[in-house]
């Protein structure tokens, strides 16, 4: 049995983003001169559409949602399923995101190509203590994505899908992004109170908490981020000290043991060591 966590559904009681930041508009003056091809651009559009999806859809809501023709939709979307970004299902005669936008989306990571260098790291990590283990990666100014995740081998565990977007300060990874960072008070108070949390806190509370894993090098969560889960985060930092990448590792509060967070702390500042020779090379 997985638990899932999606981050556009009202059911995982996460804390959400209240502003529409999640797609911001490009401004047209740093846009490249040239024309835009309509095809390219449909397909994108499709596929920020499916990537966004609560599940499969099929050609005709595609369309309706997308404002495409019918038969336009229907041909890029057989094209995409035979490049592997779109996968389809004869049976329910819908499609999804496929794993084969992954094999892309590698290069624009912090780690590129040396993503799977670190996968046996982080699935022993996962496995000896039990816990999801995320890597987290900001990307423009207010969120992160989820670029590998690594399982427990527990029949009950908490699953969250790589390419997955949050606001940058959320769980046990923001509170890494905000204290490893060159952001104002008065820009963190501003971003702290743009969001909802599932167990409500203050400013005050959550800018101590913040000041604690600078000191300590590490950040906890508990349940603020996700009721009745516990996250623990360590943060990759680059030679000036600002957090690039953070590393969490979320498991049910139920099953925490005593003694474990600090277990759990030394593998992540391995695993953060590891990574960091990689996108540093230090």
């Amino acid at each position: 049995m997985n638990t899932r966590s999606n981050a556009n559904s009202p059911e995982t009681g996460m804390a959400r983003w209240k502003d529409a930041e999640a797609t911001p508009a490009v401004k047209r003056e740093k846009l490249p001169s040239g024309k835009v091809v309509g095809a390219v651009a449909n397909s994108i559009m499709i596929l920020r559409y499916l990537s966004n999806a609560r599940e499969p859809a099929g050609v005709t809501r595609i369309a309706k949602e997308t404002k495409l023709n019918a038969s336009t939709c229907f041909n890029i979307l057989k094209t995409l399923t035979v490049e592997d970004f779109v996968s389809f299902d004869p049976l329910t005669k819908t499609y999804a995101i496929s794993f084969g936008v992954l094999d892309v989306a590698w290069g624009a990571t912090a780690l590129g190509n040396d993503i799977n260098t670190i996968r046996p790291l982080m699935d022993k990590i996962a496995r000896d203590n039990g816990v999801t283990l995320t890597l987290w990666q900001p990307i423009g100014g207010n969120r992160m994505v989820l670029i590998l995740s690594a399982l427990t081998q527990s029949a009950i565990r908490i699953q969250m899908a790589v390419g997955q977007r949050l606001p940058k300060l959320v769980g046990a990874a923001g509170r890494c992004f905000a204290a490893f960072s060159e952001l104002s008070e008065k820009e963190l108070e501003r971003r702290f109170e743009a969001m909802r949390w599932n167990r409500p806190f203050s400013f005050s509370e959550f800018r101590e908490q913040v000041r604690e894993t600078a000191e300590q090098g590490w950040a906890l969560d508990e349940g603020y981020f996700a009721t009745g889960t516990v996250s623990i985060a360590v943060p990759i930092l680059d030679d000036s000290g600002i957090a690039v990448m953070a590393a969490t590792a979320t498991i049910f509060a139920n099953q925490l043991e005593p003694g474990q967070v600090e277990v759990i702390v030394r593998d992540l500042n391995q695993l953060s060591r590891r990574i960091k020779q990689i996108v540093v090379g230090t």
